[in-house]
């Protein structure tokens, strides 16, 4: 199972419209799961992963990132992540 590490925060517009798609996700599937990481609040993993810009999406399977996307994404954009090998 992967997870998918949703790099946001509240004032971002992009996150706004993206973040009540990864919550009916996580709702709705168990294939992956979404965590949502605020920057402001999680300062030093937002520097370890070298987040740059967000909404950023990073995938990881066996504690191991596989791919990274930034920027809104759609509801089949994030689907493909759910389903990312």
């Amino acid at each position: 199972m992967n997870m998918i590490l949703y790099f946001t925060a509240d004032w971002c517009g992009p996150c706004k419209q993206t973040r009540p798609i990864v919550e009916e996700l996580n709702r709705e599937q168990i294939m992956a799961k979404f965590f949502i990481v605020d920057v402001d609040l999680e300062i030093e993993m937002t520097q370890d992963f070298g987040i740059r810009s967000i909404p950023t999406f990073v995938v990881m399977k066996n504690n191991k990132e596989i791919h990274r996307v930034t920027g809104a994404q759609n509801r089949q954009q994030l689907e493909a992540l759910i389903r990312y090998e």
